[in-house]
């Protein structure tokens, strides 16, 4: 008698025919060892990152998308969605731009120049070398 693994039987189930038990064991270890359960399994959550790694990418933080993906899953996506940019915001355009860029990706503004010349640099720049 082949037995399915579902909470109808597990109800069911004669618990003192040790044969039943072993039947039904056997039948819900096989269904929850099946490949074709691990792969999808392994394709969805490979998605996953992947998607969290696209939106992750949108916010300057590709890496921190791809583990909360992974981690979370789907809630993972809104975790990074939610969280704070890690893009620099271009002086000229004010678009964002990954914060080691040299130049704006948008207009090509110089994005060293730009911060060596802000106030706080200047004021850095005056303050350094003085002790207390």
């Amino acid at each position: 008698m082949a037995l399915e693994c579902t909470f109808s039987a597990l109800s069911h189930l004669d618990q003192t025919d040790p044969d039943a038990v072993q039947a039904l064991l056997h039948s819900c270890t096989s269904a929850l060892l099946s490949p074709t359960l691990w792969a999808w399994a392994i394709a969805l959550t490979v998605l996953c990152a992947i998607v969290g790694g696209f939106i992750g990418a949108l916010k300057g933080r590709w890496l921190a998308g791809v583990v909360w993906s992974l981690v979370l899953g789907p809630i993972g996506w809104i975790v990074i969605a939610m969280s704070k940019t890690g893009l620099v915001e271009c002086a000229h355009c004010g678009r964002g731009n990954l914060p080691d860029a040299k130049t704006c990706r948008h207009c090509g503004f110089n994005l060293r120049a730009a911060a060596s010349r802000s106030e706080r640099a200047r004021l850095k720049q005056n303050d350094s070398g003085r002790g207390w």
